[in-house]
């Protein structure tokens, strides 16, 4: 079978286990089977693949068909021009969370004025935006939290592949509760001193919301990266609690919003928080709240 034949036939398949994006889709996992570029598929569609590479594209295909995300097939995603290794069991980053990165940017260079600022992310998952933040601030301290120790070996090897290893620590806690319990102790093997910026792209879905996801997030992707109770409040009410704990006065807390929840995420702030702004995404849904601490 050559590359034209496999693409056609990939795609069908696509197609009719409704996988959306099919011929992109087709030609990422062809890329992948092939261990060839893009160029590669257009330049040359006569190429004739081997059985061994005919049935690794099969097999992935199957796959995806069946749900599996294509990331978790490839075992990559790109985020704010980084490739980075995913794989089952950490979240896999969304071109959305690009956002925070831009809110998280505008502060530490607009509002602290602070090159050398201290940073944590929260629930980092597979580093993507403690790893952007060390990229383009390379005199900040970035921190990243996570409860998952599969998240975070994920996300030590993406500094270490990046580079930026020297750059980024990182920590396994429940949110900021390893620095909050740590304070003025000596004894922890990390730093815990106050922050300037707590970033955080929390699980926000309420789990009676659960099937309306596609099912290669709702049966694929982890759910504790995904859900949150309280109707997808609670993990968000116990970060700002917490952020307020971690932050130097006058620090700041950007985080992502799920879908509808700018509003309730304000009205979880109270008084202790000022300069509450709302940023919307590409597709104008509030996306990103920032604010300071008082």
């Amino acid at each position: 079978m050559n590359v034209r034949e496999a693409l056609r036939a990939a795609i069908e398949r696509l197609t009719s286990a409704q996988v959306p994006s099919a011929s992109t889709t087709a030609e990422v996992l062809l890329m992948h089977a092939l261990r060839r570029d893009r160029t590669f598929l257009h330049a040359h569609p006569e190429w004739e693949m081997i059985p061994d590479e005919e049935r690794a594209y099969r097999q992935l295909l199957e796959k995806r068909a069946a749900g599996t995300p294509t990331q978790y097939l490839t075992g990559k995603q790109e985020f704010w021009g980084l490739s980075l290794e995913v794989k089952p069991g950490v979240f896999i980053p969304r071109p959305e969370t690009e956002h925070v990165v831009e809110k998280a940017l505008e502060i530490v260079r607009e509002r602290l004025k602070r090159a050398d600022a201290r940073i944590v992310d929260v629930g980092t998952g597979s580093g993507c935006i403690a790893l952007a933040l060390a990229l383009e601030l390379p005199e900040a301290e970035v921190v990243a939290t996570d409860v998952s120790d599969d998240a975070l070996g994920v996300a030590r090897r993406n500094a270490e592949t990046l580079g930026l290893e020297a750059r980024v620590q990182f920590v396994q806690s429940d949110l900021l509760h390893a620095f909050l319990s740590h304070h003025g102790h000596a004894g922890a093997d990390f730093d815990t001193r106050a922050f300037d910026l707590v970033v955080s792209n929390p699980p926000y879905v309420n789990p009676d919301d659960a099937a309306r996801l596609p099912r290669e997030v709702r049966e694929h992707e982890p759910a504790a990266a995904l859900f949150s109770e309280g109707e997808g409040l609670e993990v968000t009410r116990r970060l700002i609690e917490e952020a307020r704990g971690a932050l130097v006065p006058k620090g700041w807390l950007v985080l992502e919003l799920g879908y509808e929840m700018a509003g309730r995420v304000q009205a979880l702030l109270g008084d202790a928080w000022a300069e509450v702004e709302v940023t919307n995404d590409l597709a104008g849904i509030p996306r990103v709240l920032a604010a300071r601490k008082r």
